[in-house]
């Protein structure tokens, strides 16, 4: 992942005031739970949710048979998740399911130069 600059369209605005769509900057992809794949990205300013400040986010796509490259590099309803409890997402690691915390669906769109 080249740190290339994507946008992500949050769905759900009931509970959500922030930036709207984020602006994100795309870092690595893990392994979650059950052999599933979640691509890393940062905020590129910080997102406020509810107390949170959210600097990271962890996406894969929302329809099961879908590729995380469909996330990458084309538009892809996605599954978004935050770190959980100060969680701290490495390349190459295996996290699970105590280290995501589901939080919206949305869509994310290809990366930018």
């Amino acid at each position: 992942m080249t740190n290339k600059t994507h946008t992500l369209e949050v769905y759900d605005l009931d509970d959500y005031v922030g930036p709207n769509p984020i602006r994100l900057n795309g870092q690595f992809i893990v392994r979650g739970p059950e052999g599933s794949q979640y691509f890393i990205l940062n905020t590129t300013e910080p997102v406020q949710f509810e107390d949170l400040q959210i600097n990271c986010l962890a996406i894969r796509p929302h329809y099961d048979g879908d590729p995380i490259a469909n996330a990458i590099d084309s538009v892809c309803t996605v599954g978004i998740a935050l770190p959980n409890n100060g969680t701290v997402f490495m390349e190459g690691e295996v996290y699970g399911f105590n280290d995501f915390v589901f939080w919206k669906v949305g869509k994310i769109n290809p990366p930018h130069s």
